[in-house]
């Protein structure tokens, strides 16, 4: 129920991004913070309708080619409304305009602040303020917020931040003494880097509180953006942004890209970089695992594994292992899962004739790249590939400054936006002028965290792109865990996207025909978006209906427990007619799974394990404490992925033995996750009204109140140590009872404490152990310790 309800959900919206402006997709990107009262505004007062029309103010006079406006709506010192607006001193009047109206729109729309009393809101082009006092010619640096790049300084960040305080307080100083109290500088840092530094005054201060206020906002640099590519400042009367790209526009250069963008030119088709169709690069380490079989073994094995799972119609691998080795592939999402299969196939057979028996290895195809290492890696920005046409003197690029600004804007916004995908690919176009957009894409490996992305990408944008060197518009640079493109032609496919188109770019509307059209279209678009979510709204509620009545008449509530729904082999047998082969539906990895009926007339699915199944009560294995240990070990690694590690932060709530399988090295896989929940990776805890999971196995908070954390998969975890190390059930997870009184805590507790004490006047831990084991290993004692930490 829940795929099917999630399918429509996701179709519904699909539906309604498509059929909204792409102006929407903007202001979301422009739209930076905003900081408001508690205090609110009495309904009907005379203040609310100032604030009104202090709003409709600023909107005309930004819209009138104005940058900078304070004003005063009022007689009364109760009901007097003080408000302003600064625009970035590089934006267009057509963007100021826009910005400014945009601004004063989030504050009604936005709850937390759309009664408040004072207010300040940053948009990236502008900055709106009003408040019930005068703030004019006053310092003010309070409310306050910042912001700071994702990727960090790969060298040297010592001497970068002194370069940045140096370049920081010249602009700081230029901006103080300017008419419009702006002013921006870049500085090298690097040979492929460059430094861009603005600060910004709002125009009712003096030169001495300009320098004031930027020089307390450059003091918070360390706060916030040490060792950053990036960060910014943001106060009520000045801030500082810094970043490695081109962010600002150069107020000398013409107020539109003019002209054609020279694009990149290729010596080589698309997909013919080589005798390898689709090959690009690869990067072999020089450590060289000599004469050792067990690496070679296992290198075929992950290459195999690889393989297997990406002809199997998988597009992208998250770390699989053999032995020492790991390794992952991720394939382009644009693509078919064909073409992904026989990418992957031709990466690992390539990459294992260039590398040998190399100890790490990465190749990059168009549509595919692949990584392997005997060490654990997460984001890395090296080895890396870049293919950008460069020249060899600072600032000789051929075209406006005012493209290569959208251009690294762009960029940046799709670098920090990927890692919130779900896939972590995104893809979509700039328009640059009305013969040129610009096609990008962006997509990193699908174990990366958000923020790790977002670090990979914007390392890109900022540290591998040498923006005052970029001869032509074209290129890729592709890291061991993310990949960015940007070229003037389309390079893959379309998927579900949206073309940002520039508001500099847009032509003005004019004519009563054209208004006339534009109203018709958002009236029918509205129409249609209204009838088809009222559409989906109500397949998905009779679809839950439907499904939860079935489920409530067969089995009863949710919250029965397992135990409830097991039969003796006599009732098994009558329903299944004796397990013939006429009821036989399916067959799995332990056995045949046949069809049967109640005698209430219930349906039923019963597997009957295999004679190869490797289960029997009379033939089971007695495990050794190595192997116990070993089992032990794999689990707590398992809770720790889905709990630390995994893109997703998964609490599993119902860990137990019989939901734990083992490979025939007796390696563990923690599976069953019916019950599991999906957090957010900040949120600690979550509660539900149904408490569903095995007693014996639940910690007590759960199971009494509903309340589940990490710290419920610890418990469970703890329990099993306990029979792992005891070889005996938990008596509690048969008596759901028990769950409410002490059963729960005295088995764990006196157990193990209790026999913990017995052990230790007896001279050894042998009274804890399943008395069929002939020998004991010392590390036993520290899993006698975890037990009570965990319950």
């Amino acid at each position: 129920m829940h795929s099917n309800s999630f399918k429509l959900i996701f179709l519904c919206t699909l539906v309604i991004l498509f059929n909204f402006p792409t102006t929407k997709a903007q202001e979301s990107h422009d739209y930076l913070n905003q900081m408001c009262s508690e205090s609110e505004i009495p309904a009907n007062s005379t203040y609310e309708k100032n604030l009104r029309t202090l709003f409709s103010s600023l909107s005309s006079k930004a819209t009138a080619k104005t940058f900078f406006y304070d004003t005063v709506v009022g007689r009364n010192s109760f009901d007097t409304v003080y408000g302003m607006f600064m625009c970035r001193g590089d934006v267009p009047s057509q963007l100021c305009g826009q910005c400014v109206v945009n601004a004063t729109h989030t504050r009604d729309s936005e709850p937390g602040c759309s009664r408040s009393i004072w207010d300040v809101i940053w948009y990236e082009e502008c900055m709106v303020r009003y408040s019930n006092v005068p703030f004019y010619s006053k310092v003010a640096t309070h409310p306050f917020c910042y912001k700071w790049s994702l990727a960090n300084i790969s060298y040297n960040p010592e001497s970068f931040m002194s370069l940045l305080y140096n370049t920081m307080n010249h602009t700081a100083h230029e901006a103080a003494i300017s008419g419009n109290m702006y002013s921006t500088k870049q500085a090298n840092y690097s040979n492929s880097e460059t430094l861009y530094c603005l600060a910004q005054c709002t125009q009712d201060l003096s030169p001495q509180n300009c320098t004031a206020c930027l020089t307390q906002a450059i003091e918070y640099l360390p706060n916030c953006c040490e060792g950053k590519q990036g960060g910014r400042v943001l106060f009520p009367s000045c801030n500082i942004r810094y970043e490695l790209y081109p962010f600002f526009r150069n107020v000398t250069d013409e107020a539109l890209p003019e002209g054609i963008v020279p694009e990149t030119k290729y010596s080589h088709t698309d997909s013919e970089y080589s005798e390898d169709p689709g090959y690009i690069s690869h990067n072999c380490s020089t450590d060289q695992i000599i004469n050792d079989t067990a690496f070679e073994s296992n290198l075929k094995t992950l290459f195999s594994d690889l393989t297997s799972n990406a002809t199997s119609g998988n597009r992208n691998s998250k770390r699989a292992g053999a032995g020492t080795l790991q390794g992952f592939f991720t394939c382009r999402v644009d693509l078919s899962r064909t073409l992904c299969g026989e990418c992957v196939q031709n990466a690992t057979e390539k990459i294992f004739s260039a590398c040998g028996l190399a100890a790490e290895g990465v190749i990059w195809y168009n549509h595919c790249w692949l990584r392997y290492s005997n060490r654990s890696f997460a984001m890395e920005t090296s080895p890396s590939y870049v293919d950008l046409n460069v020249t060899d003197t600072y600032n000789q690029v051929q075209y406006s400054s005012h493209a290569l600004t959208l251009i690294s804007n762009k960029l940046a916004a799709m670098a920090d936006g990927t890692g919130q995908i779900l896939d972590k690919y995104q893809s979509g176009t700039l328009i640059l002028n009305n013969k040129q957009r610009v096609y990008i894409l962006a997509q990193c490996a699908l174990d990366l965290s958000s923020e790790d992305c977002g670090a990979c990408l914007s390392d890109m944008v900022g540290s591998a792109i040498p923006w005052t060197r970029l001869g032509t518009l074209g290129g890729r640079v592709l890291y061991p865990t993310c990949i960015l493109r940007f070229e003037l032609f389309q390079f893959y496919d379309l998927i579900p996207t949206t073309a940002i188109t520039h508001p500099l770019l847009l032509a003005p509307a004019s004519g009563k025909g054209r208004s006339r059209t534009i109203i018709l279209i958002l009236t029918s678009a509205i129409i249609v978006l209204g009838v088809l979510f009222t559409f989906c709204y109500y397949l998905i509620r009779r679809k839950a209906r439907n499904n939860k009545t079935i489920l409530r008449e067969n089995f009863g509530h949710e919250s029965s427990t397992i135990e409830s729904l097991q039969f003796n082999l006599p009732t098994i047998v009558a329903a299944t007619n004796n397990f013939s082969y006429e009821n036989k539906i399916g067959k799995g990895g332990f056995g045949e799974v046949y069809k049967g009926i109640l005698s209430d007339e219930r349906p039923i699915a019963v597997k009957r394990l295999s004679r190869t199944s490797k289960q029997d009560t009379k033939l089971e294995k007695i495990l050794t404490w190595s192997e116990r240990h070993k089992i032990i070990e794999g689990i707590a690694r398992g809770i720790l992925y889905l709990h630390e590690y995994s893109r997703l932060k998964i609490i599993h709530r119902d860990l137990k033995p019989s939901n734990v399988l083992l490979d025939k090295n007796m390696n563990p896989k923690i599976s069953d996750f019916g019950l599991a929940k999906i957090v957010e990776l900040d949120q600690q805890e979550g509660s539900t009204n149904r408490i569903i999971g095995t007693y014996g196995f639940m910690a007590p908070e759960y199971a009494m109140f509903g309340q589940f954390s990490e710290k419920s998969d610890v418990y469970s975890f703890g329990v099993m140590v306990l029979e792992i190390i005891s070889g005996k059930k938990n008596i509690s997870s048969y008596e759901p009872r028990r769950v409410v009184d002490d059963g729960l805590l005295k088995f764990s507790f006196q157990s193990c404490l209790g026999r913990l004490a017995i052990a230790e006047n007896k001279g050894g831990w042998s009274a804890l152990s399943n008395h069929s084991l002939e020998y004991l290993v010392i590390r036993n004692d520290e899993l006698v310790f975890v037990i009570p930490a965990c319950v």
